[in-house]
C-alpha cells in the first residue's frame, strides 16, 4: 500500500489502472498493466488470490487428490487404501496458507502493484471509491469481481442446509 496514505481524512490518488478484485483475473490484469509500464492499484475486500486460491480451485483439488489416489489404489487387486482425514485437511490448509494472503500481497507489492483493502464502488467515469480513498484511473478501471455461488431453484432445496464451495472447502 505504498502510494496510499492511511489516515482518517479523505484521500485522492491517481493511477493509470484501477483493478477492482484481486482474484486470478484481477491479478493477471494488474500484472499485465504493470509490465506495460502503467501504475496499478488492486482493490480487494477479502483475500488477494480470490475464490480460486482459498475456497474453490486450489483447496478443492487438494481435497480431491487423496480420494482419487485412494480409489485408484483400491482398484488394484490385493491392495487397500486408508487415509487420515486430519492429514487431508492439513494438506488443504497448506495449499490455502491457512487462508492467509500475505504471500500474494507480497508478490503484488514486490512487483510494484499497490494493494488496497476494502469494498470498491464505482463513483463516476474512471473513479472508484474505497472507504475514504478516491481512486482516479488515468487509463482504465478493470472490474474483476468474480462470482458468487447461488442455490438453484429446485423445489425443496430451500428447506435443507446446503454448502457453497466456501463451506465445502473450508470445513474442519
Amino acid at each position: 500500500m505504498s502510494e496510499l496514505a492511511s489516515g482518517s481524512s479523505a484521500q485522492r490518488h491517481e493511477f493509470d489502472v484501477v483493478v477492482v478484485g484481486a482474484g486470478p483475473v484481477g491479478e493477471n490484469a494488474a500484472d499485465y498493466a504493470h509490465r506495460a509500464g502503467l501504475s496499478v492499484v488492486m482493490v480487494e475486500a477479502e483475500l488477494v488470490g480470490g475464490e480460486c486460491s482459498y475456497w474453490a480451485c486450489m483447496p478443492s483439488k487438494a481435497l480431491l487428490r487423496t480420494g482419487h489416489a485412494a480409489a485408484a489404489l483400491r482398484r488394484l487387486p490385493g491392495t487397500t487404501a486408508e487415509f487420515d482425514p486430519a492429514a487431508v485437511l492439513a494438506r488443504r490448509d497448506s495449499f490455502t496458507h491457512n487462508w492467509d494472503d500475505t504471500s500474494q500481497v507480497e508478490w503484488a507489492e514486490g512487483a510494484g502493484i499497490t494493494v488496497l483493502r476494502g469494498h470498491a464502488r464505482l463513483a463516476g467515469e474512471r473513479t472508484v471509491v474505497v472507504g475514504d480513498e478516491t481512486l482516479t484511473a488515468r487509463q482504465a478501471v478493470v472490474v474483476c469481481t468474480g462470482s458468487t455461488p447461488v442455490t438453484p431453484p429446485v423445489p425443496g432445496l430451500d428447506t435443507v442446509r446446503t454448502w457453497s464451495s466456501r463451506e465445502a472447502t473450508s470445513a474442519k
